[in-house]
């Protein structure tokens, strides 16, 4: 039986994460039905115990699996990126083989996080990275002993659920599921206040201000403008969808419930105002996006949830992984970057979008065939890796 150890976020209220995670968990239990498979956080292990099992558990693993997921970057605080690192360096340590499996790179702007970055995954076995643009910026750091290939997101393998269970979501939300105008999704995120700080955002925002307040607050009313048009000229229902919840918690950034309520206090027309207040698995929440007219997200993995189910998106482009990922749909007239962000340039797009919805649906179509196949390259490499040992 072979044991296999995997760090990834996807066990946490991540939507995105989770998604990553079940896809993987699907492709691998598929192609290794009797495999023993423990996971961990990367992100939430801060006790000394909790290192202890997961050595413990690594000590007698065939392999070790960092990803997939944007794990590789500094933008939220250094430590983020030296947990994974860690973790990656006591797996070397131990002799278990490493394999970065479909990761994110970048961004990496600290000069501390760029010399370890190179220093631990030039010890890591193989990489596949999930776009282009990822393994160009390890080259740029200098990562070069590991074999480097270009797959993609495990999410695009992410398989729907049968269409009942969304009717179930209608039900409980109580959004009316007469189509008489179009069904527009809004994924927000808190934003501005992320500067490469060395502590994580949830402890920083305990003891200092967040900066970035001016700008964010002027993101929250164009987006409110545009979703109040849209209801008043073209009838459309508008479904607040948080990727993230944080609940009671104090948790910037991670709180896409509490922006979403935010916006919709500065928006008029509340009626057809929705907030997903349920906690659904990726599946359905992804048959669920499956049933919007267009999408528009601030988080990559209700995008690419969307786009997979034929779904038009537009993307606030905040961080370097959404152009490669609209690149590789073929939707980069779609992207939008959030300096240059302004009602009017928002309204242009929502209205190409729903006036070419159809024609873009063909579009996707043909690419994330491609791209699903190449989601599940990923799973090939832990074979390799595996049949090695």
């Amino acid at each position: 039986m072979k044991k296999i150890v995997i760090v990834n976020d996807g066990l946490g209220p991540n939507k995105g994460d989770q998604a990553i995670l079940c896809s993987m968990l699907d492709s691998l239990k598929k192609a290794i039905p009797e495999a023993q498979i423990k996971i961990f956080p990367n992100s939430k292990m801060t006790k000394i115990s909790q290192y202890y099992e997961f050595w413990k558990y690594l000590k007698n693993a065939d392999l070790f699996i960092l990803g997939g997921g944007q794990e590789i970057q500094d933008h939220a605080s250094i430590a983020f990126l030296i947990s994974g690192l860690l973790k990656i360096t006591i797996a070397k340590i131990l002799s278990t083989p490493v394999y970065c499996y479909a990761i994110g790179v970048g961004p990496v702007a600290t000069i501390l996080g760029k010399l370890l970055t190179r220093l631990v995954l030039n010890r890591v076995d193989v990489i596949t990275v999930r776009d282009k643009d990822s393994k160009d910026f390890l080259n740029y750091l200098n990562v070069t002993k590991p074999e480097i290939f270009v797959t993609s997101d495990p999410t695009f393998a992410l398989s729907p659920v049968n269409n009942i269970f969304v009717e179930n979501i209608f039900s409980l939300e109580k959004i009316d599921e007469k189509h008489n105008g179009p069904r527009i999704a809004i994924v927000p995120r808190r934003w501005f206040h992320y500067k490469h700080y060395l502590l994580p955002m949830s402890l920083r925002s305990k003891y200092f201000s967040l900066g970035g307040q001016r700008e964010f607050t002027n993101l929250k009313k164009i987006i409110a403008q545009v979703a109040d048009y849209s209801i008043s000229t073209n009838k459309a229902k508008v479904i607040f969808i948080p990727m993230r919840s944080a609940g009671n918690k104090v948790d910037p950034g991670q709180d896409d419930d509490r922006v979403s309520k935010e916006i919709i206090n500065l928006m008029k027309f509340k009626k057809n105002v929705f907030l997903i207040k349920g906690d659904y698995p990726p599946k359905v929440l992804k048959t669920f996006l499956g049933q919007m007219d267009l999408v528009i997200g601030m988080r990559m993995h209700s995008l690419i949830m969307s786009s997979t189910m034929g779904v038009p998106v537009i993307g606030i482009d905040i961080l370097p992984k959404f152009k490669p990922f609209f690149e590789m749909i073929g939707q980069e007239t779609y992207l939008i970057n959030i300096k240059e962000l302004n009602s009017k340039i928002l309204l242009d797009k929502i209205t190409s979008a729903l006036s070419y919805r159809e024609q873009i649906r063909k579009e996707l179509k043909v690419r994330i065939k491609t791209l699903q196949k190449k989601a599940l390259m990923n799973t090939d490499f832990v074979l390799k890796l595996l049949s090695k040992v």
